[in-house]
């Protein structure tokens, strides 16, 4: 009985109550374990004294113990998070203060960020000595030797190399070498690593897990050592092209290699000159005419993720232009752009990657290939191409604002007008035309009207901004560009780029969506409404434009629609929440003229439940009398009593707050309400009727058809 009170009572004390005297048993643990994600602060931290007080760290599977932690230290509330470290405070003393010991017991391969701040949280809250003795009993001349790396030892090494070069410099001297002996160190692993038979996959797995740690490692080395540093070069490139190592060593690696090289013209030419290599191993044996070379270009998977990888890594530590760099041009039409129409997935994805770093530094490559991207988005199958591409257009419209790209537009809409015969020029160049025309051809996306690319490239009527909006719409609609889609909207309008009600809407919505439930983008949607209200002046405007659409649409949605557990008066109460006096005596004035509408209906209901939470103590006096006014006739219109008596209170409310008339002008009050009840016609009763139907009409339309997809589009005005 206290299980399920636990797990699925409705009011919090009860579920506090329930958690602290439950038996805890196999049964009961998982539910005490989901109570320290509840909704109430109070029932979190009760689960997390229950965890301390009763469970060991043996009773709970890895993974339950990796959750409990992801949920402590990224809880805002600093009573639960304080809970979570007691918790962890108790692991390490069973583990006898061993930290890389309490490692062990969970999954840096798999959590290596989590794991990362459960080490720093110790750190913070142990004395340097108790932190530095499990790691000084394992290292021999300030490295552990090659033999005893396992994936905890080099992950709490790397963590308190980290923690020591800016907290203690002297214990820094004692746990890291120079950085030429580190560099050796590093080649001797690797060359040992290369050894292991790729039949052996846990050891090999531990291996590349243990290189990319010791490659992260590196960085924290004193790279103002001259001699170190060209030792470190000459270590990097050996192992980027002679050892067996995963791509993301090597990315890691190449990135190491641009921190160690100061010259960039030196590093741009050095991996140009690797990749060279790769592709054309026999180029520097023998001399083989142009011909030949070309023939002896490799070109397989395994070559050009390699290559790929490389490219990407390089891009990443350069600042010049990618387009006005004559190297960097070249690897981007010949690796690069070749890629981009591979049939093999991991190729397509890297390429993909590499272009969008690259156009990410590049104005020039982000105006000529941002409709690439969009038509990748469109077509492409593969889950991870669709997110990546759909990452960059976000990205640059991030960087560049989207009026660049309109600007871009524009121009050529004036061309294609210009010279009609060039309106089917696409976005790449001539010598690249053939290859994304192979690929995309079976979609025709320039000649198909309804695919949704050429409506985006087509349609005259809107601007360049509506129909990007139009597809970022599309995205947040579908299930495996969701998170994506919202994260990058969210960005866009915190930082001012895109301003939309319509898609602010859509955002709140999937926020309170059920199905949303434990998806990331839950986190990342929190952090922007909580942030909302920061002085953002135009952001508040869209939130008040995406009021009543939202509650309308949350209202009407049918029975089979999962909006239908949604509460709207939390939703309502949230938006509130973020807009200041100004806004709501607005929307206290609009509730009330859509409440006489239909006041009885759920949307009705919804509004009158909400309306007593609007802020207008600072109301100005003609909008108070104007309320007042509306709230008279919706107290007329309703029957059911405690809706009279609520919507009664807060009238009562809103009178205390009118500053009563002088006798002269009370007088002339009265005498402008005997010449307006004069003039009123059955007219204007009539049209008041027709355009309360109409509104009634089109709120009942809105979701006519279930297995249409929620549209806000003739909604919000």
């Amino acid at each position: 009985s206290s299980g399920i009170n636990a797990e699925y009572g409705g009011v919090a004390e009860v579920r506090r109550a329930a958690v602290k005297a439950i038996a805890v048993n196999s049964k009961s643990l998982v539910p005490i374990i989901e109570r320290t994600r509840d909704t109430n602060p109070g029932v979190r931290r009760a689960a997390f004294e229950v965890l301390i007080e009763k469970i060991s760290i043996r009773a709970m599977k890895i993974s339950y113990r990796m959750r409990v932690l992801e949920s402590g230290l990224r809880d805002r509330n600093s009573g639960v998070k304080d809970a979570c470290m007691s918790l962890i405070k108790k692991w390490v003393t069973y583990y006898d203060d061993d930290i890389i010991k309490l490692l062990k017991a969970l999954d840096v391969e798999g959590k290596v960020d989590l794991c990362g701040d459960v080490v720093e949280e110790i750190l913070k809250n142990v004395h340097i000595d108790t932190a530095l003795q499990c790691l000084i009993s394992r290292i021999e001349n300030k490295v552990i030797p090659t033999d005893q790396l396992t994936c905890e030892a080099v992950f709490y090494w790397r963590c308190m190399v980290a923690h020591t070069s800016a907290n203690h410099p002297d214990i820094y001297e004692q746990i890291m070498p120079t950085l030429s002996e580190y560099s050796q160190y590093l080649k001797d692993y690797v060359v040992k690593a290369s050894s292991i038979s790729s039949e052996d996959y846990d050891a090999h797995y531990q291996a590349s897990y243990v290189i990319q740690e010791l490659i992260k490692m590196a960085k924290l080395a004193d790279m103002s050592d001259e001699a170190g540093r060209k030792n470190l070069i000459q270590v990097t490139k050996f192992i980027i092209t002679e050892a067996e190592i995963t791509v993301q060593s090597i990315e890691r690696l190449v990135e190491l290699y641009c921190l160690a090289e100061s010259d960039e013209q030196t590093r741009i030419r050095t991996v140009a000159e690797i990749i060279n290599d790769v592709r054309n191993p026999l180029e520097g044996a023998t001399q083989f005419n142009l011909n030949e070379i070309e023939s002896c270009e490799k070109n397989d998977p395994v070559t050009m993720i390699r290559c790929l990888t490389m490219v990407s890594g390089l891009v990443q530590g350069v600042k010049c232009d990618v387009a006005f760099d004559p190297t960097l041009s070249v690897l981007l039409e010949e690796v690069v752009m070749s890629g981009v129409v591979s049939h093999n997935e991991i190729v397509r994805h890297l390429s993909i990657k590499a272009l969008g770093l690259s156009c990410i530094i590049s104005k020039t490559l982000a105006k000529k290939y941002l409709v690439l991207f969009l038509q990748i988005v469109m077509v492409d199958n593969y889950a991870e191409i669709l997110e990546t591409s759909l990452k960059v257009i976000f990205d640059l419209f991030l960087v560049f604002g989207i009026e660049t790209f309109a600007e871009e537009d524009a121009k050529k809409e004036e061309k294609q007008e210009i010279n009609t015969e060039s309106s089917q020029d696409t976005i790449v160049n001539s010598s690249q035309e053939d290859l994304i025309t192979s690929k995309l051809e079976s979609t025709k996306i320039d000649e198909d009207p309804e695919n949704p690319l050429h409506n985006l490239q087509t349609k005259e009527s809107d601007t360049f901004a509506d129909r990007i909006i139009a597809r970022f719409k599309e995205f947040l609609d579908d299930e495996v560009l969701r998170s994506v889609a919202a994260e990058g909207v969210a960005k866009l309008m915190y930082n001012r780029r895109l301003v939309d009600a319509q898609l602010f809407s859509r955002l709140l919505l999937l926020w309170y969506n059920p199905t949303t439930e434990g998806d990331p983008l839950r986190h990342c949607l929190g952090m922007f409404f909580s942030t909302l209200g920061a002085g953002n002046e135009e952001l508040l405007d869209v939130v008040e434009q995406a009021f009543f659409p939202t509650l309308e649409t949350i209202c009407d949605a049918p029975h089979t629609s999962p909006l239908q557990e949604i509460n709207p008066s939390n939703v309502a109460e949230l938006m509130l929440s973020l807009l200041g006096g100004r806004h709501h005596e607005q929307i206290a004035i609009k509730m009330c003229n859509e409440i006489l509408v239909m006041p009885s209906s759920p949307y009705g209901r919804c509004l009158i439940k909400v309306l007593p939470h609007c802020g207008i103590a600072a109301a100005e006096q003609a909008n108070l009398k104007l309320i007042l006014s509306l709230l008279d006739q919706i107290i007329q219109e309703v029957d059911h009593v405690s809706t009279k008596r609520s919507l009664t209170t807060f009238s009562v409310k809103v009178s205390s707050f009118v500053t009563p008339p002088s006798p002269d002008e009370d007088k002339e009050n009265n005498k402008e309400n005997n010449e307006n009840s004069i003039k009123a016609t059955p007219d204007k009763l009539s049209q008041s009727t027709q355009g309360s139907e109409k509104s009634a009409s089109k709120r009942k339309a809105l979701f006519a058809n279930p297995s249409q997809p929620v549209d806000l589009l003739d909604t919000i005005t």
